[in-house]
């Protein structure tokens, strides 16, 4: 019988303080929904002692561990040593992070924690990054008008990085002698969110014309943050905004904090819409590649991915909604799928001729295990497939 049971498996362990463990539940619940999937049916949540959490090794699990100082019992070390040896995340959530080593003075106070002021919805993104639901790199593009916004720019970038944002800035992150606008294309390819300073002159730049058409090109979602007096543009492809008044920037040009603060909320919500919107389009890309020769999507499987017949083979591809790495390669191999298994992504924009030579040097050396596919080639590599993978 086939198993039923959900691919991904959840955790709170211990005690949630101040009560709020049915408000954190309903925040994991609304972030799985913008994904697509539904708690309870894709997605399963253990609540109870630490000692009792025993996923199966071929789901995709992480866990919140709230300490004993909330209520509940002291986590069981010779069981949070198994998991961690099962490398299923466990993510320490401090009441307070300066107490931190206290509410945690075993195993879980080596690892990285949180603590209950950064807010459920960053709880629960933490813990969907930890089971593969979300991708665990969070990459902002920002995208201004250096003459009108850079002190804002500036500001916005040091926000989010304090967000564990990867934050493209071109000013910071294009080295001497690099192409510009490869490196450009390429980050903006890999990111989750681009968010725009609409200033009075952003749009006489064609540069920032071809970074909204990338982006829609990409399925990125598009945060607006208007500058006073600035009216949105018509055909502007925007997920969001944030409207600014005269009271909104300070003597700088920078965002006052209650501004800053919604700017930052924005992102953190459009990034789960952006990761449905490109998953949905490079599944859709894929199932239009294989069809050409009677292809088809049959299933799913952990880490979002799913399982293709074609030619009468079953081969596991992984999407990966970015600029693929071989962190992305490795990952892939690790689920006891049949080798080798695909890593499928879309090359739309994506030129760096660095990147190209090197992952075109790497998928030759570990074709066996895995091979890196373009959405457009899914169907002919596919076809050619090893023998080991033919449906009996």
């Amino acid at each position: 019988m086939e198993d039923q049971a959900p691919l991904y498996c959840l955790a709170l362990l211990g005690t949630v303080p101040g009560g709020q463990v049915e408000a954190l539940k309903q925040e994991i619940a609304v972030r799985l929904e913008g994904l697509g999937l539904e708690l309870g049916k894709d997605v399963s949540l253990f609540e109870g002692d630490l000692v009792h959490f025993k996923p199966a090794i071929d789901r995709c699990s992480a866990a919140l561990c709230f300490s004993a100082q909330s209520g509940g019992n002291p986590h069981n070390e010779a069981a949070v040593g198994q998991l961690i040896k099962s490398r299923i995340p466990l993510i320490p959530v401090a009441i307070c992070k300066d107490n931190f080593s206290a509410e945690f003075p075993g195993k879980l106070g080596g690892l990285n924690g949180l603590e209950m002021k950064a807010g459920l919805g960053s709880l629960a993104m933490a813990l969907l990054e930890g089971a593969s639901l979300l991708p665990k790199q969070r990459r902002v593009f920002l995208s201004y008008r250096r003459v009108e916004s850079t002190n804002a720019a500036l500001q916005l970038y040091a926000a989010l990085s304090a967000r564990q944002y990867d934050v493209f800035l071109d000013t910071h992150d294009i080295l001497p002698g690099e192409h510009f606008q490869e490196v450009l294309w390429q980050r903006l390819c890999d990111s989750d969110v681009i968010v725009y300073l609409d200033t009075k002159e952003y749009f006489d730049s064609r540069w920032t014309k071809q970074e909204f058409a990338k982006a829609t090109m990409r399925g990125l979602c598009v945060l607006r943050v208007g500058w006073p007096g600035v009216d949105s543009k018509a055909g502007q492809t925007a997920c969001g905004e944030v409207r600014l008044s005269k009271e909104s920037l300070n003597s700088l040009d920078q965002l006052v904090d209650a501004k800053l603060t919604e700017v930052m909320d924005m992102v953190e919500m459009l990034r789960t819409k952006s990761v449905a919107q490109r998953y949905s389009r490079l599944i859709g890309k894929l199932r239009n590649s294989i069809e050409e020769y009677d292809g088809e999507i049959v299933g799913y499987s952990v880490r979002r991915s799913v399982i293709v017949k074609i030619a009468g083979k079953k081969i596991v591809a992984y999407p990966e909604m970015g600029v693929p790495t071989s962190h992305a390669l490795h990952e892939a191999t690790l689920d006891f799928h049949m080798l080798p298994v695909a890593v499928v992504y879309n090359q739309a924009g994506i030129k760096d001729r660095k990147w190209r030579a090197h992952m075109e040097w790497l998928n030759e050396s570990v074709t066996g295990q895995v091979r890196l596919i373009s959405t457009d080639d899914a169907c002919s590599e596919f076809i050619e497939w090893p023998e080991t993978h033919n449906v009996a």
